[in-house]
């Protein structure tokens, strides 16, 4: 049996001679003390995985305290299992753990089982929460750039064909990159469909006109009423634009084609009463829009901050 030593210090500017005179003290030689200079959020480790390396079946890992050794919870769960397979000892001796030992190794799988539970119950929690709040729909991420009243303003802008993106990014103050990430350039006559991203909660209802925002939860005359308007899309925009697909709570509901035979009309801001056909069946859609790469009860996550968005044929 050999007797390792480890040591670990975040920084180069801090002393490990404490952690050293601990291990030497418990009597490990001064050849066989690892000394590692590293940050403890580092998933790399060339000194402790060098030291793996060298183990053999009844050798003993000697280390001052848990926190020199690993970096998360997951990493010691992995470290436990890893010296249990290789059957090699594994002693801390500030918190007096020695895997030699009966107790030891109830001890230290209890740390680790305990750390696995601890560490499944955060994702667990965390994920319920963005499900409930998903479901409200509120997301999380960064708090984006520009609204979406902003957004619908650019994107009129970027239509008419009369500004540029960086005469649009200097107007809403934000970098010419962000304005190409929220405008899609359909060069060359490409066709696109506007996608809407919409929840489950009771529709909206404008008290001075009357018109009803989302989904209704009623019949299809009352949907489609609510589904055909305002959009605020530019004249030089809707020739190209070919359908709508709705997405609801984060899966695709129905897709909607733009009637040839129809009008578009404006109301008084100059936003879009567009022309659209009842829900189209997978078969119309596949005949439809033959390059669409969506399809009916698809997933299509919402992304905070973008209620619709165009996507390219």
């Amino acid at each position: 049996m050999t007797r390792y030593g480890y040591a670990r210090v975040s920084t180069r500017e801090q002393n490990p001679e404490s952690q050293y005179d601990a291990l030497a003290t418990a009597g490990i030689t001064a050849e066989n003390i690892v000394i590692e200079k590293i940050s403890g959020k580092l998933a790399s480790r060339p000194a402790l995985d060098e030291l793996l390396d060298r183990l053999a079946p009844g050798d003993q890992v000697v280390v001052t305290r848990l926190r020199r050794i690993g970096r998360n919870h997951q990493h010691l769960l992995d470290l436990s299992v890893w010296f249990d397979t290789h059957q090699v000892d594994f002693v801390v001796l500030e918190q007096g753990i020695d895997t030699g030992t009966p107790i030891g190794r109830l001890f230290f799988r209890m740390m680790a089982a305990l750390a696995e539970f601890d560490r499944e119950a955060i994702v667990e929690g965390t994920l319920e929460g963005l499900a409930s709040a998903r479901a409200r729909g509120r997301v999380g991420g960064r708090r984006p750039k520009l609204s979406q009243r902003q957004l619908d303003q650019a994107q009129h802008m970027y239509d008419t064909g009369e500004h540029t993106v960086d005469e649009i990014a200097g107007t809403f103050g934000v970098q010419r990159s962000t304005m190409y990430r929220h405008l899609p350039a359909h060069k060359d006559g490409r066709d696109c469909v506007l996608i809407v991203y919409r929840n489950t909660r009771p529709g909206k209802i404008d008290p001075d006109t009357n018109r009803r925002y989302g989904e209704t939860g009623q019949n299809e005359k009352v949907q489609l009423d609510a589904d055909r308007k305002w959009w605020p899309i530019a004249p030089a925009r809707r020739p190209h634009v070919k359908g709508f697909v709705y997405v609801v709570d984060g899966i695709i509901t129905r897709i909607r084609a733009i009637d040839p035979a129809g009008s578009w009309h404006d109301d008084d801001r100059g936003y879009a009463d567009a022309p659209l056909t009842t829900p189209l069946t997978p078969l119309q859609i596949a005949e439809q829009f033959p390059t669409l790469r969506l399809h009916l009860d698809d997933p299509r996550p919402h992304v905070r901050g973008k209620i619709r968005e165009y996507l390219a044929l």
